[in-house]
């Protein structure tokens, strides 16, 4: 059974990813009710038999902890574009060698 640790902070996130050197991570966007705008960016790894999970939300048009920006689409809805993930991701563990993939699209979260 695959033991869940929230991690609250990006720095503590990226001090994981940076020792554990996963091979792949996975991102989410999903609904904050509470938040404005009303979304949030979950990120995901295991290892170990651990999954690692941290969560961020925005203030105005940016992610607090992880200062990526919240875009408005036509329609009016917030959304965080997978390109900007992707890119903060790497530039942040400056690894090209990671898998970036989308839980969304696994049918997850």
């Amino acid at each position: 059974m695959t033991k869940v640790e929230r991690v609250p902070t990006w720095s503590r996130f990226k001090k994981l990813l940076v020792e554990l050197h996963p091979d792949e991570i996975y991102f989410a966007q999903g609904l904050a009710p509470l938040a404005k705008p009303p979304v949030e960016l979950r990120l995901t790894f295991t290892a170990g038999g651990i999954q690692y999970i941290f969560i961020d939300t925005p203030e105005e048009s940016i992610l607090r902890r992880t200062k990526i920006l919240v875009r408005i689409d036509k329609y009016k809805n917030p959304q965080i574009e997978e390109e900007d993930i992707k890119k903060f991701i790497r530039t942040e563990l400056k690894r090209d060698d990671i898998r970036i993939r989308s839980f969304e699209l696994m049918g997850g979260y």
